[in-house]
């Protein structure tokens, strides 16, 4: 018989995406079992945990940029994508071709018919960045945790070189626990023992508990603010000094990330490199100062127009937002519309209590996903603030009609969820957009 014709990559993302309606079931011994099936291709891969609330991706990005820019063969592992599944892994800065999903995902799915049970979407999608890695030959790799940490599928990872854990707020409170100190718990489980732990969380609720768990792990623990630091930041210039451990300083680097916030996770990204270098990799300054200048991070604070000032954020949390007001306020402009889209399954009340009050117009909708709060219901929670409010079904249709209202001295901010934003930026790039 003849061999059989692979299926197209689209075939092959439907059956992922299929996986879905699974949900999800935080634990790890169904991805271990998969794993164990696959060879275990996450044991030899050295690697970078980061786990958090908010800043994770943006301060995954700056890793990878920087292991980028020194010459090491940087494999970067997130979640969700914003266009295209391909985003989600990445060696060097070149997303994952069709045919290697292919190729993997069919390798996955092999070993998942030998399971005790079919994975989950996440834990598929995993299992095939641990594959594509090791698979490519990876000098390392920068994974990010998905949700949470302690009972992620990402916690597979036996022994990372570095363990990261960005700034923590509420959120996914069904799975997490409702409280700060609940949601730590879970975020700092991805800490191992003996090892090397960077965290932006200081003297509060959240890093006390991180510190408990190091302490109990006999981890090493950075923290921003006492064992390192941002300073002089001019968040116009993008610009600003480093000060870390074992008295390092790094004068006028520059972000290619915008926002106040952006410096905290930049600080943490060089802290964690500073624990590389500790261990004996080569990232000379000039790699560091090149690699933060050059990051890429779609969807973060991302300027796709200046004439109106047009902003893509994917804030989709109270804490989010209001770093996303504080770069807002930054800026340079006459009127703030915002075009707003949130997953009614959010704190839609502190997301908008911190964006609401600086919008001159807000323009509600809702992206193409059940998960969506309706345009209506949003309307009605605007309702407690002054900002003029319109309408519309759909992200396109918002978009178009904020271009029609804004001057060349306004702005436009889409935010809310990355959903909302990844339909907003394929409908910007779009040919036939003037």
């Amino acid at each position: 018989m003849p061999p059989r014709k692979k299926p197209a990559c689209r075939e092959v993302l439907n059956y992922m995406f299929g996986l879905e309606r699974l949900g999800i079931r935080p634990g790890l011994a169904a991805i271990r079992g998969l794993l164990r099936l696959l060879g275990d291709p996450q044991r030899n891969l050295p690697s970078i945990h980061v786990a958090g609330t908010n800043g994770k991706g943006s301060t995954s990005a700056f890793i990878a940029s920087i292991l980028n820019d020194a010459g090491y063969k940087t494999g970067l592992y997130t979640s969700p994508h914003i266009a295209r599944f391909n985003e989600r892994m990445r060696i060097g800065r070149k997303d994952i071709a069709d045919r290697d999903i292919v190729d993997i995902a069919l390798a996955v799915k092999g070993a998942a018919r030998h399971t005790a049970r079919t994975p989950t979407f996440f834990e598929f999608t995993t299992a095939m960045a641990f594959l594509y890695f090791s698979g490519e030959n990876a000098d390392i790799a920068v994974i990010e945790a998905g949700m949470g940490g302690r009972l992620d599928a990402t916690n597979a990872l036996a022994r990372p070189l570095v363990s990261v854990i960005t700034e923590i707020g509420v959120d996914h409170t069904e799975y997490l626990g409702s409280t700060i100190e609940a949601i730590a718990h879970e975020k700092a489980g991805i800490i191992k023992k003996d090892g090397l732990v960077v965290t932006s969380e200081g003297d509060t609720a959240a890093g006390r508990v991180i510190r408990e768990r190091a302490a109990q792990k006999n981890a090493r623990l950075f923290a921003l603010g006492r064992d390192f630091m941002p300073k002089n930041a001019d968040a116009k210039r993008l610009k600003f000094d480093y000060v870390g451990m074992d008295g390092l300083s790094l004068m006028g680097l520059r972000a290619g990330l915008f926002g106040m916030h952006q410096f905290r996770n930049a600080s943490v990204a060089l802290a964690s490199i500073q624990c590389l270098k500790n261990l004996g990799w080569r990232i000379p300054e000039k790699n560091i100062r090149a690699g933060l200048k050059g990051v890429c991070w779609p969807g973060r604070f991302e300027v796709l127009r200046k004439s109106p000032l047009v902003i893509l954020d994917s804030a989709h949390n109270p804490h989010g937002a209001k770093a996303l007001r504080a770069a807002l306020d930054e800026m340079d402009y006459e009127r703030l519309i915002l075009v707003l889209g949130i997953m009614a399954d959010k704190d839609i009340d502190g997301i908008l209590a911190h964006l609401a009050p600086a919008a001159h117009t807000v323009i509600a909708a809702s992206p193409q996903t059940k998960r969506a709060l309706g345009p209506s219901l949003l309307m009605d929670k605007l309702k407690a603030y002054n900002a003029k409010t319109v309408s519309m079904n759909d992200i396109p249709s918002a978009v178009r009609r904020a271009l029609r209202i804004a001057t060349a001295k306004d702005a436009i901010c889409v935010t809310g969820s990355i959903f909302t934003i990844g339909e907003a930026r394929d409908f910007l790039r779009r040919p036939s957009m003037p």
